[in-house]
């Protein structure tokens, strides 16, 4: 007689045949993961960061700020505000560009707008006011553009900005709504750059032939790159008012002319021998004949020189100087505050 079959046994077998599968796949499963684990325990290199922190809290020379200004006379306002690190005992050149017009339909034949930058190290110590006032007229537009040195006894920040000045609330502008807008910018200047003394200033100069008003020396190198930049605030005698700076009138009532007078400002650049004789002209740069009438009244007139010392120069110093050529007919200001001449490389 055939032995029977336990259906109990024969319904186990599947069960078992999937629970071997199970353990298979487990097991191939483990293998993989200790393999990749393998490499665990070898170092591996940190993930690069791109924090630096040596790095100065505020982006280093060259900088530059720009801003747009919506103002309504008589209103003051600030804007450019901003600040780059300045190492310890690096020159820094420090210019101010700024536009504007006097809107068609506004009141008046002209518009009074002050300007100056302002750049203080946050540490204290001497910073720098450059800028200058003009009269806009409508239709044209009005530069104003100067330039100082800034340098710090210890490294930190330098905050600069712009400020706006219509100060006058009894004149046909006022209520006038304009548009102005401003750029500074600093540049490292080199340890060897200089900013003329103003002690000169004011002075008035009168019709006729050239006269120098601001000059500087600076040491030089054989083959070196050079910028001069150069700011003339002026003030033609159409009238007494305006004139006034140290506490006196630089306009003469008897020498008043409503025809304003005609400028050409003049830089140039001149190589000094060891006994500080002139030795060599490097080059010379004249603006175009500019006429100040009486609505326009008050003038910026900036000036740029480059050049290069020769490979072989007969001195190591060079001079730049600025020249007033005033054709009159009326005398001309030129004013200490916002006078400026810098040399740098």
């Amino acid at each position: 007689m055939p032995e029977e079959t336990s259906p109990r046994s024969t319904s186990r077998r599947p069960l078992l045949l999937a629970g071997l599968g199970l353990l298979i796949v487990l097991a191939v499963i483990v293998a993989i993961v200790m393999i990749r684990g393998a490499g665990d325990d070898v170092p591996t290199d940190p993930a690069p960061t791109t924090s630096d922190p040596t790095l100065p809290p505020f982006p280093e020379a060259p900088a530059s700020v720009s801003g747009h200004a919506r103002l309504t006379v008589p209103e003051e306002p600030r804007f450019a505000e901003g600040t780059f690190w300045a190492r310890a005992g690096q020159e820094y050149l420090v210019t101010v560009d700024v536009t504007s017009e006097k809107p068609e339909g506004s009141g008046g034949n002209a518009m009074y707008l002050g300007v100056t930058l302002s750049c203080s190290p946050q540490a204290g110590g001497p910073g720098i006011t450059a800028g200058g006032t003009q009269n806009m007229l409508t239709g044209e537009e009005t530069t104003y553009r100067n330039q100082g040195l800034v340098t710090v006894a210890e490294d930190g920040p330098v905050d600069c900005s712009i400020k706006l000045s219509a100060p006058y609330d009894d004149v046909a502008s006022a209520g006038t709504t304009f548009d102005v807008d401003g750029t500074w910018r600093a540049t490292a200047a080199g340890a060897d750059a200089r900013q003329a003394s103003t002690d000169g200033l004011p002075r008035t100069v009168d019709p006729g032939p050239a006269q120098a008003v601001l000059s500087t020396e600076a040491p030089v190198e054989a083959g070196a790159d050079l910028r001069a930049l150069t700011s003339l605030h002026l003030t033609t005698c159409t009238i007494v008012n305006g004139s006034r700076e140290d506490g006196r009138a630089w306009c003469d009532e008897a020498d008043l002319d409503e025809a304003g007078s005609t400028v050409q400002l003049t830089a140039t650049a001149q190589l000094l021998d060891s006994s500080g004789e002139v030795c060599q002209e490097l080059d010379a740069a004249t603006t175009k004949p500019d006429h100040i009438d009486e609505y326009r009244h008050h003038r910026l007139i900036p000036v740029k020189l480059e050049v290069t010392v020769p490979q072989q120069p007969c001195g190591t110093t060079v001079r730049v100087s600025v020249a007033v050529t005033n054709d009159g007919p009326a005398p001309l200001v030129v004013h200490r505050s916002n006078s400026s001449l810098v040399v740098a490389a």
